[in-house]
């Protein structure tokens, strides 16, 4: 039941998007947030809301920051490594993708009031933080027994006349029929539209890489009250991208009598935005052993430029064509659902301490506006698909010696709701702090995620097709400076 439920919602929200925006990335995407800050909250599984100390806990929860006693500067480099195994049709095929970043880079101003009064010690930072990554490459194929992408076409076209082809669907049908996928013939009945690609028995490969991230400059002040009770506020610049292509082929299964060869249909895609929040919060240090955390964030409004383009290639009875489209640019403003977020942090004496947090979001109040377009029946679609979720962080922090070991673990839901299992990540990370100096130390981080989803490539109907199923696995390796003056 829940498969059938995500291929019928992939289906209907895929459609919608090739509709208003040409193939471009839906709101579910661009809404999803995985830190990759410094070392430390990393290898922590960034469980860090009720405990601070870290530059990254002003994109969880800004109060963190007023733990600060003194100055700090941190720069961060990592490691992506983002291996994919694809199934469709019992075919199995891996890609990756690997890519160099640098997640962080932060600065910490802290001044101290006062011994006595009620307001100890006040702190300014600025920081960058990589909230996502876009960079993937995953390949699919095998041999589908029962549809084409042609016969989603055919469907779409019942009933138009061919000099309307052009007007109607400039990206998708009048490429194929500019490369005669498509061709109109006469029988006794009259004229009907018809494809020398088979309906079914083919090879489908589906190829996707991207490239891109998201991240945020946050602007923070917090305040320190009486060593316990800190209190933050920050506004965020968040910026987008993301570019690259997927790319759909079809070819004749070997010994099959046809004069069709091959034929491919790839779309470019790039994404560029500018967005931005704000998040307050604050921790409490009930006693020595426990600090409870809490943080709101603002939605995030981001305005979009996108730009997308097709290329239809053919090859029948060995004679090759090709049609590029025209590139489709367009504007539009897309709201990333707040969140809340709730921690709590145990200390056990100066040996160690346990973090935990959990996030709540909607990914259903996701919302697109633009104003040359009506989103409305797009919206609806994203709320009736999308829903409430939980992410929760746990980790925790141990002193041998001189040095710091760390562990986490993470669980962030499904963005189809509750319940749901297709979508979720699961984490797990460690690391490490070894002292260069009084004033200086290099972290060290390793986190795995594992993401298994489903995509469809196109709408059957009743003829039907299987989801290809995608199980990703990713790897960071994270290295973090860190100065304290």
């Amino acid at each position: 039941m829940e498969r059938k439920r995500i291929i019928t919602t992939v289906v209907a929200l895929g459609a919608l998007i090739t509709c208003f925006a040409q193939g471009s990335d839906d709101a579910c995407l661009f809404s999803q947030t995985y830190y990759q800050g410094t070392a430390k909250a990393l290898g922590m599984g960034n469980a860090i809301g009720a405990i601070g100390g870290d530059i990254t806990s002003c994109c969880i929860n800004p109060a963190g920051m007023g733990i600060y006693r003194s100055n700090e500067f941190t720069a961060s480099l990592g490691f992506l490594d983002n291996y994919n195994t694809s199934t469709y049709y019992d075919e199995k095929n891996n890609a990756n993708r690997m890519q160099l970043s640098i997640p962080n880079l932060g600065w910490v101003s802290t001044k101290q009031r006062s011994n006595f009064r009620p307001l100890r010690f006040t702190q300014f930072g600025i920081g960058l933080t990589r909230t996502n990554d876009y960079n993937e490459h995953t390949f699919a194929k095998g041999i589908n027994p029962s549809s084409s992408l042609v016969d989603n076409y055919l469907a779409q076209i019942d009933g138009y006349a061919e000099q309307e082809l052009q007007n109607a669907f400039p990206y998708t049908v009048y490429p194929a029929w500019s490369t005669h996928i498509i061709d109109l013939f006469h029988d006794e009945q009259g004229l009907y539209y018809s494809s020398p690609v088979p309906q079914g028995n083919i090879w489908q490969s589906q190829e996707r890489m991207f490239r891109g991230r998201s991240e945020e400059w946050t602007f923070a002040g917090s305040a320190n009250y009486w060593d316990r009770l800190y209190i933050g506020f920050c506004a965020s610049l968040n910026h987008t991208k993301r570019v690259g292509e997927k790319k759909l082929e079809e070819s004749k299964v070997e010994g099959t009598d046809t004069d069709f060869d091959q034929w491919s249909f790839k779309e470019s895609i790039s994404s560029n935005a500018l967005g931005g929040n704000v998040r307050i919060g604050l921790i409490y240090r009930a006693n020595r052993w426990l600090s409870l955390g809490a943080a709101f964030h603002s939605p995030t409004i981001y305005n979009f430029d996108e730009s997308w383009q097709t290329e239809t290639e053919s090859e029948i009875s060995h004679i090759k064509q090709k049609y590029t489209s025209l590139e489709s640019n367009y504007e539009y403003t897309f709201i990333k659902p707040l969140k809340w977020v709730g921690s709590m942090a145990f200390f056990i004496g100066e040996q160690g301490m346990i973090g935990f947090d959990a996030e709540y979001t909607n990914f259903g109040a996701a919302r697109f506006s633009a104003d040359d377009y009506d989103y409305s029946d797009v919206n609806a679609d994203i709320k009736t698909t999308y829903g409430k979720t939980f992410n929760f962080r746990l980790g925790s922090e141990w002193r041998v010696r001189d040095s710091y070991l760390r562990i986490g673990l993470g669980y962030y839901g499904s963005p189809f709701g509750l319940g749901e299992a297709t979508g979720s990540v699961k984490k797990a990370s460690c690391g490490i702090s070894i002292p260069v100096s009084f004033s200086t130390t290099f972290d060290f981080a390793y986190e795995l995620s594992y993401r298994q989803s489903y995509n469809i490539l196109y709408d059957a109907g009743e003829l039907g097709i299987e989801p290809i199923n995608h199980k990703q696995f990713r790897n960071i390796v994270l290295a973090t400076l860190k100065v304290k003056f």
